[in-house]
This record gives C-alpha cells, sequence and structure tokens, in this order.
C-alpha cells in the first residue's frame, strides 16, 4: 500500500485513509445518501484508458459527464479519492449499477499488461476488500466485477490483460501458495541465465537497477536479443513480470519477448517511467524446460537506450 500523500495532494480521504481527497467536478456526478438511499452492492474494475494525473484533471472538468470514486496509480499504488462512497459516481454507463456500486479506476491501458504492477494490484485489493467489509459486499466474483461485466456495457476494461486470478486472491486474503506455486528471478548477472551480444553495455547508472548493474543497447532495425533462461517445472500459466530502471532517456517502446507454446509474443513496455518496480507483462502458457523463454529485442522504433535488467516468473 502506497503511504499516505503520495498521491501528491495535501487532503485525505475520510471514507477510505490511505487516499487523497480531490473533489470531482460537481457535474460528474450525483449526490446522494447511500445506503439508505441505495444498497452497495458491487464494485466495478476499470483500467483508465489513459494516466493517473490525466483522469484526475479529466473528472475536475465539468465537460467530463463522468466520474468515479477511487482512482489508482500503476507506479505505487497510491490511491486517490473523487467521488465520497455515498455519493453516485457516473462510471458503469448503466443507472442501476451505477446507483448500487463503487468504481474504482486503475491508470494504464487494456492492451498494455505492464501498466498492472503488482504494487497497484495490491494497493487496490486493499481498497476493494476494505469496502467489502465496510458495506458487506460479498468477496466474490459476481460482485466484484469488470466494467465490461455490467449489463450493457460497451467497454472492454479492465480487458484480458488483467489478472483476475490474482486479484481476488488478494482480495480475499487467500494469497497462501499453493502446492504447486513456483516462481523465480532471473537477472542479468544470474550466472548462466542470461546472454547478450557484445553490442548490450553494462550500465550502474540508475539506482532504480535490480541487483548490481544492468544492460543497455541501441535501438536497431534487428533483433538482437538479450535472453533469459528459465528452467521451467510444468507447462502451465505463469505471470511474467519485468523490472527495469527507468530514465527519462531510455526507450518508449522496448519490446519484450515472451516465449509460450503458442509461439513468440511481444509486448511492448515504456522504459522512460515506472521503473524499479515489478512490472507485468501479463500471463501466459509456457512450456517446461530450460530455454530461454524472456527477452529484450534492439527492434524498437522509438529512440533512446533499450534495457535489459530482471525478469520474474510466477506459476499463477
Amino acid at each position: 500500500m502506497a503511504p499516505l500523500g503520495t498521491g501528491d495532494f495535501g487532503t485525505l480521504s475520510t471514507d477510505y485513509g490511505p487516499a487523497a481527497w480531490v473533489p470531482a467536478n460537481s457535474s460528474n456526478y450525483t449526490v446522494s445518501s447511500r445506503e439508505s438511499a441505495y444498497p452497495i452492492n458491487y464494485i466495478v474494475i476499470h483500467t483508465m484508458q489513459g494516466s493517473y494525473a490525466g483522469s484526475i484533471s479529466w473528472f475536475q472538468n465539468a465537460a467530463a459527464g463522468t466520474s468515479a470514486h477511487y482512482l489508482l496509480r500503476s507506479s505505487d499504488g497510491a490511491v486517490t479519492q473523487m467521488v465520497r462512497d455515498k455519493d453516485i459516481a457516473w462510471h458503469a454507463g448503466n443507472w442501476t449499477y451505477n446507483t448500487q456500486s463503487i468504481g474504482i479506476e486503475h491508470e494504464g491501458y487494456v492492451d498494455n499488461a505492464s501498466w498492472y504492477t503488482d504494487a497497484m494490484y495490491r494497493s487496490s485489493a486493499a481498497l476493494t476488500r476494505y469496502l467489502c467489509d465496510k458495506y458487506g459486499i460479498p468477496k466474490t466474483r459476481t460482485n466484484i466485477i469488470g466494467h465490461n461485466q455490467v449489463p450493457g456495457a460497451t467497454h472492454t476494461d479492465p480487458g484480458p490483460n488483467w489478472n483476475w486470478t490474482y486479484y481476488m486472491q488478494l482480495v480475499t486474503g487467500d494469497t497462501t501458495p499453493p502446492p504447486t506455486a513456483w516462481s523465480t528471478v532471473v537477472d542479468n548477472t544470474t550466472a548462466g541465465r542470461f546472454t547478450a551480444s557484445a553490442n548490450w553495455g553494462t550500465s550502474t547508472y540508475s539506482a532504480q537497477r535490480y541487483g548490481a548493474d544492468y544492460r543497455y543497447a541501441n535501438p536497431v532495425a534487428a533483433s538482437d536479443t538479450a535472453w533469459y533462461k528459465v528452467n521451467i517445472p510444468a507447462t502451465a500459466t505463469y505471470r511474467v513480470e519485468v523490472w527495469y530502471p527507468a530514465v527519462a532517456g531510455y526507450n518508449t517502446s522496448t519490446p519484450y519477448i515472451v516465449a509460450t507454446t503458442s509461439g513468440n509474443q511481444t509486448v511492448a513496455v515504456n522504459q522512460t517511467a515506472n521503473g524499479g518496480v515489478w512490472r507485468s507483462l501479463g500471463t501466459f502458457t509456457l512450456a517446461a524446460g530450460d530455454a530461454n523463454k524472456v527477452g529484450v529485442s534492439r527492434w524498437s522504433g522509438s529512440t533512446g537506450y533499450v534495457i535489459a535488467d530482471a525478469i520474474r516468473i510466477t506459476r499463477v
């Protein structure tokens, strides 16, 4: 959970202690007296399709015609509340669900899994758990739903990259690893587990690095991939996360390659922001065996160094 005040605003929420309070424009929600006027039966999970700061600014704009109760920042899980729990935010696109739900927006884009950081998952789950306990909402997927599950919804968020299994484990507190759980970290210095050509340099420039140093290279119109070798214990579904230092001059579209059972899948990551934390690329089916499983390619259309630091793979 992010510390108090990390929403970058001075006033704290009276509904949820760890949240900053920044009121939405009064034109963007309906004043009410929940739960006497309406029961609160649902939590609706959203993806902003934009930035944390930009969404806060938009909900303060009278022309927006939309709002949410809470907003979560990707990099550290900071929380800002913009509509009181008792009032009706306009977030679900369905009046009945608006009256009976609390909307939680998450920074990022549905087609880019790297925005769904562990810090944001944990912070959001703590908020959802608190709200469920406060209002008697069952901690089930019947009552904790995505925007795409609202009847009549035209939105697809939070999208296929949102890890519902992990999120609900955090909400319910059922985070004890099952017998089949497995996780490993491979750093660029892990012996026998990282390979890169001589075109990749070594740097200690950023304090956000994982371990002693990290590798960097200029983008080119050729893959020249730096690979992380992982011994996967069984063919199954795994969450793949990456760690990199974020520097303003680094690459905004670094291609990470994941070797799945259905072929290589590429996820582009902006390495100028949200560094120094584990960032999820998504969940993938990986084949059992000891082989190159995650790579960082130099084939980027953006300028700035591409970075290869560390990866973490966890069975889910």
